[in-house]
C-alpha cells in the first residue's frame, strides 16, 4: 500500500474557489449548521513565529455522511473501476484497486488528495499507471466540498473485510546485513506509523491504559503491542506494532467486524502497513548495556 502524504493545498483551495463561485449551485451551511471538530486556538503573533503554521497542524477534512458518500461514489461512476465487497454494486470493468477495506488503510486527508490530483501518488504495479506515466485514476475537479467530504466519509468506513487484500500486498523488499531480531512467539506485524493531534496526548494514554490495552489483548493470537517514538526523521513519530501469533490471528484480527471500534481510535492519524518481519526491534548486539 501507498504510503500516506501531506494533502495538496493548492488543489484543496482550488476545490473551494471552484465550489464558492459556481453560482448557488450549493451554498455554504450557516454558521449553526457547521459540524463540530476539535479546534485548535492559537494567537496571529505565535502563529507568525511558528512559521505561518500551527505546531503539528495537518488539515482536516470535515465530517461527512456516509450515506450521501455511497451514493455519490455510485453517481461518480467509482463502482466501474473499484470493487467493495458485500456492496451491490455491478462488477468492475475498468482498472483500479479493490477498495474493501481501505478506509483502516489511509488518513481522509490522503483519500482526498487521491480524488483531486491522483497523480500526486504513483503506486508502482498494474492497474494503476497508464502508458502515458500518470495515474489511471481521473481527477474530478468538480466535486462539492460537501460531495468530497462525504464521499471520504464513505471510504473511511471501509474498515472491515480488508485481511485478503492487505495480505496480498507486496511485503517488503528484503535488507542485507541486519542484526537478527530478538526470538518471541510473534510471526506476523501490524504496523501503524501515526502522529497524535495536539492536545489529545493524555487522553490518548489514558484510553489505552484504561480500555485498549485490554480490548487488543482480548483477540486470541494478539500476543503483544509495543509502540515506539522516533524523531530522528521527517514523518509520524509514533510506531505502534501489534505482534500476532500466526497468518490465520492476523487475518482473524482484521476480518473481526469488532476491531473496527479499536480501529476508529486510531484512523485520526494513522497509515498502517503489514510486515512479515519485525519492523522496529531492539538490536541487543549493537546496543549497552
Amino acid at each position: 500500500m501507498p504510503r500516506s502524504r501531506p494533502i495538496n493545498l493548492g488543489a484543496a483551495l482550488a476545490l473551494v474557489s471552484a465550489s464558492c463561485g459556481r453560482g448557488g449551485k450549493e451554498e455554504a451551511p450557516a454558521p449553526s449548521e457547521r459540524p463540530a471538530i476539535r479546534s485548535v486556538r492559537i494567537t496571529m503573533a505565535a502563529l507568525h513565529q511558528a512559521g505561518g503554521v500551527p505546531p503539528g497542524w495537518r488539515f482536516t477534512v470535515p465530517p461527512g455522511d456516509v450515506g450521501a458518500g455511497r451514493r455519490t461514489f455510485a453517481d461518480a461512476g467509482c463502482p466501474s473501476c473499484h470493487r467493495v465487497a458485500r456492496e451491490a454494486f455491478p462488477p468492475p470493468t475498468g482498472p483500479g484497486p479493490e477498495l474493501t477495506g481501505m478506509g483502516s488503510h489511509h488518513p481522509a486527508e490522503y483519500f482526498v488528495e487521491s480524488i483531486l490530483t491522483p497523480d500526486a501518488v504513483l503506486v508502482d504495479g498494474p492497474g494503476y499507471i497508464g502508458p502515458d506515466g500518470r495515474s489511471v485514476m481521473p481527477s474530478y475537479p468538480d466535486l462539492t466540498l460537501r460531495q468530497l467530504a462525504d464521499l471520504v466519509a464513505y471510504l473511511k468506513s471501509l474498515t472491515a473485510g480488508g485481511a485478503a487484500e492487505m495480505l496480498t500486498a507486496a511485503p517488503p523488499a528484503p535488507v542485507k546485513d541486519l542484526p537478527a531480531p530478538p526470538a518471541e512467539p510473534t510471526t506476523y506485524y501490524y504496523v501503524q506509523a501515526y502522529d497524535v493531534l495536539p492536545g489529545r496526548l493524555d487522553e490518548f494514554e489514558a484510553w489505552f491504559r484504561d480500555e485498549g490495552a485490554r480490548a487488543f489483548l482480548a483477540h486470541d493470537g494478539l500476543v503483544r503491542v509495543d509502540t515506539w517514538v522516533d524523531t530522528t526523521r521527517d514523518g509520524p513519530s509514533l510506531v505502534t506494532v501489534l505482534g500476532f501469533r500466526d497468518e490465520d490471528a492476523l487475518e482473524r484480527f482484521l476480518d473481526d467486524p469488532a476491531t473496527d471500534l479499536l480501529g476508529q481510535k486510531f484512523d485520526d492519524f494513522i497509515g498502517p502497513l503489514v510486515f512479515r518481519r519485525p519492523p522496529v526491534y531492539h538490536a541487543t548486539a549493537l546496543s549497552a548495556p
